[in-house]
Formats: structure tokens, C-alpha cells, sequence
């Protein structure tokens, strides 16, 4: 129950006959609002004009090969699509293919069972269910920093849960975002967020672990998983294990000895945490180029976990007509294998045309990636004012900073943001990742060719405007 609701939430409440919790998502929750305004015309060379969007994370390299897939596989089958059918937790040949999928791609120590998963509509989906199944309002989920914004509106919207931040800058020989994947540097910053909600009276449930990772790109070592698996066990803590970019790990030439793509399934971790603590999500957005399939699937082996989320499964309820196209692509090997293939490939040339962009203009970036869709670049000399590389940086860290000098690179941050938009095109704010430090934004570069080209010109001419020599 919410208490201490604040004079415009009171209001709110009022006028519009709303809860309390209706009126406070009235206010705070509006998480679409800009972009349906920003990207209601997209570019394509039919609408030159139109916004090229590199700050949401949709890959639409392979839409037409989806399109082309979806146009030749789909038949509409009315006892098993337009009816009731077999209940809302995912049809049996849509959880039958991911599970054979899993046991292909995923190489999980024990075979899983189709049993074991429920189709929901999106990985949001899946963090909403969890969150409401795991906490009660007011309890928390911890979450190492940066992480997917996206976290900010599954956990609480519905659930009432908490995100409990974990942030690395507080932790002693913090060096970078390296750290963030480091084995140790997770079991401290872990225990320290663990503490820190324990002394604000708020209890956590979970950590969530975002492999490979977004915004930063980069795959989780074995090392690093066991120690947070090792952390949730020694608490009692579910570990939520988001893999939903997967397969969208391609090979980078000047990394090397980059860390491989590692799922949860895969290891032994028997002696750390009970299986029964330990769920995984994905979905078919990432990998499979399709955002608005809306497809996702929660995997566990907690029969307890199961039946609660399966409780609410209803409320999102995702066609059986959608399921049957996911499931036609992962029961189809040679086409499987084609797509993600292809796919690997495309990100390797995309990621190689950006960081080309920005070596020429001389924009650093959280090097070595490999995975994802999305670079983390460096603009802090752009928000700070420092052009010469000779000029040192003035502090950004949010944690010495004052309020006042928060809420002005905060301001600063929405200036480079609103330049880009005025120049249609779209970049993501670090503070949406909840970065601990200002002036880092997430590029995705996974429009298509033509579309991302267009769109890094787009930014040279911000980034003059806003006066970068």
C-alpha cells in the first residue's frame, strides 16, 4: 500500500477519480510518451526527413528477412489460433521450440524441460511477473550499475518493487567500467548495495544479471557469474539472469581474447545457490530483429515461482498466432542457424563502421565489445566544456558531486540530448542507464545500412553545433 503520496499525486487522485498508485504512474510513469512523439516519422529514403533512432535498442538490420519469413511461414489455423486454445502460459509447440532451442544454443548442464517455461509478451513481461512474485511493495531488487533503463519501469510500475542500485565508484580500486565484469569487484559492490538497503529499512529479493550486458556491450566471465551466484546463495537472494542478446555476440577484430557469451544454464552451480533461486529470461526481440513480436519466456525450475507468475499470466496473454511465428523460426535449423549467422556478421560490420566514425572524430568509447547492439561513448569533454585532451576533466562522478552540480550536468545532458534531436537523430542519456558518472551515451548502431550512415552524419553536425572543434 502506498503511503506519503505527494500534493500532486493528491491532486491527480482527485480530479481523475484515480488510487494512489494510478496516480502516481499518472505522473512518473509516461515512459513512451516522448519517443511515440520523436519516432512517429522514422527516416527511410521514402522520408529523408524523418528521425533516424540510435538510442533505443532495435536492431533492424534483418527486418526484411523477418518480413520475408513471417510472409512465407504463416498460416492461420483457427482451432489453434483463434480460440482459447491451451491457456495463456505459452502455446505447447512455441515452449517445445525454445526449449530444443535452449539445449542447442544455450549448452545447459541439465537438458531443459518445456515444462519449465511460460511465454509472456516481451522480457518486460518477465521482470514485471518476477518482481511481483518475488517482493512485496516496498522490498528490492539489486542491479549493478549502469543497467538497462528499462529496469527503472519493470520492477516498480506494477509490482511496487525497489531498484536497489549497485554502484562500483564507492567501492575501493574502482578503476572503470572493466570493474563492472570483474569476479570481485561484483561481490563487493553486491554486498555494499545489500547494506546499504538494509540501512533505508528496505529488504532485497533478487539481483538481476544483464549477460551480455546493456548498455556496456560485454559478456559476464564464468568467474564473475559464479561469484554473484555465490552471493545470491549465501543470502538467500533469487538471481535473475536477463540473456536476452545472446546470440547477438560477433567477432571483433581488435578484441581478441574478448570474453565469450556464457549462459547461467551452462554451469555448475550447485555447491553456490539452489536451482531453485535462479530463473533465466529471454525473448525474441534482440536476436531475432523483432521488437514488436512482443515474445518472451521466463525459464525455472522453482514450481512456486512458476505458479505464481502463471497466476497473472491472463493480463498478458501474447497470441498464439505471434507464438507460432517464433516458433516456426527456431524449429526451422537451416534458417535458424542462416539468421543468427547473418546477424553476427552485420553487427561485426555495423560496430566496425561506428567506431570508425568515432575514431575520426575523435570520440572516445567502452572499448572491446562483442556482443549487443549498442556502443557506450564518451562525451563528457562535450558536456563539460573541455575540448583540448590537454584540458584536464572537471569531476562528473555523481557521488562528489553537490545537488546543484548534479541538476547542471543533468541540464547539460538534455542540451547535448535536445541537439541531436533537432538534427533528427536520436542518442540514449547515460542517466537513463543510471551511469555513475556524467557524460556517457548509449549509440545503437543496428539500423539499417543506409539509416546509420545518415544518422552518424547527423551527429558530426551536432556535435559542431554544440562546439566541438
Amino acid at each position: 500500500m502506498m503511503a506519503n503520496i505527494s500534493e500532486a499525486e493528491a491532486a491527480a487522485k482527485t480530479e481523475f477519480g484515480l488510487s494512489s498508485r494510478g496516480a502516481h504512474n499518472h505522473l512518473h510513469k509516461r515512459a513512451w510518451e516522448f519517443f511515440e512523439k520523436c519516432l512517429a516519422t522514422p527516416w527511410s529514403p521514402e522520408s529523408p526527413d524523418g528521425v533516424v533512432n540510435l538510442g533505443v535498442a532495435e536492431n533492424a538490420m534483418m527486418h526484411q528477412e523477418v518480413k520475408d519469413f513471417v510472409e512465407q511461414n504463416t498460416k492461420v489455423d483457427p482451432v489453434s489460433q483463434l480460440t482459447y486454445g491451451s491457456g495463456p502460459k505459452g502455446s505447447p509447440r512455441l515452449k517445445k521450440a525454445l526449449a530444443s532451442f535452449l539445449n542447442a544454443q544455450f549448452d545447459p548442464r541439465s537438458p531443459v524441460d518445456h515444462g519449465d517455461i511460460i511465454v509472456m509478451a516481451g522480457v518486460t513481461s518477465v521482470i514485471d511477473a518476477l518482481a511481483w512474485a518475488i517482493c512485496d511493495d516496498g522490498e528490492g531488487i539489486i542491479i549493478p550499475q549502469p543497467f538497462y533503463t528499462g529496469f527503472a519501469f519493470d520492477i516498480p510500475t506494477r509490482a511496487r518493487g525497489v531498484v536497489i542500485p549497485a554502484p562500483f565508484q564507492d567501492i575501493e580500486d574502482y578503476k572503470g567500467f572493466d570493474d563492472v565484469f570483474d569476479a570481485r569487484m561484483n561481490a563487493k559492490t553486491l554486498a555494499n548495495a545489500l547494506e546499504q538497503a538494509a540501512s533505508k529499512g528496505i529488504k532485497a529479493k533478487a539481483v538481476i544479471l544483464t549477460n551480455p550486458h546493456n548498455p556496456l556491450g560485454r559478456c559476464y566471465s564464468v568467474e564473475a557469474i559464479k561469484e554473484i551466484a555465490r552471493f545470491c546463495g549465501h543470502h538467500q537472494l533469487h538471481l535473475i539472469s536477463d540473456e536476452i542478446y545472446a546470440k547477438s555476440v560477433f567477432s571483433n577484430p581488435k578484441a581478441p581474447d574478448a570474453v565469450p557469451f556464457t549462459s547461467i544454464l551452462s554451469l555448475d552451480l550447485a555447491d553456490l545457490i539452489d536451482s531453485r533461486l535462479v530463473h533465466v529470461a529471454y525473448g525474441a526481440s534482440k536476436d531475432f530483429c523483432a521488437n514488436g513480436l512482443r515474445l518472451g519466456m521466463l525459464y525455472t525450475q522453482n514450481k512456486g515461482v512458476m505458479e505464481a507468475v502463471s497466476s497473472t499470466s491472463m493480463l498478458g496473454w501474447p497470441p498464439y498466432i505471434l507464438q507460432d511465428i517464433w516458433a516456426a523460426m527456431l524449429e526451422n535449423k537451416s534458417y535458424l542457424d542462416s539468421f543468427l549467422e547473418t546477424n553476427q556478421r552485420l553487427l561485426a560490420e555495423q560496430y566496425a563502421i561506428t567506431t570508425q566514425f568515432l575514431d575520426e572524430q575523435g570520440i572516445p568509447y567502452f572499448a572491446n565489445s562483442n556482443a549487443g547492439m549498442f556502443l557506450w561513448i564518451d562525451l563528457r569533454r562535450l558536456l563539460a566544456g573541455v575540448h583540448s585532451t590537454e584540458e584536464a576533466l572537471p569531476e562528473l562522478s555523481r557521488r562528489k558531486l553537490s545537488a546543484e552540480q548534479v541538476e547542471k550536468y543533468l541540464e547539460r545532458e538534455q542540451v547535448i540530448f535536445n541537439k541531436c534531436a533537432e538534427n533528427k537523430v536520436l542518442l540514449a542519456s547515460g542517466s537513463a542507464f543510471l551511469t555513475e558518472e556524467f557524460g556517457w551515451f548509449r549509440l545503437t548502431f543496428t539500423p539499417p545500412r543506409e539509416a546509420l550512415l545518415v544518422g552518424l552524419e547527423r551527429l558530426r553536425t551536432a556535435f559542431e553545433q554544440l562546439g566541438r572543434p
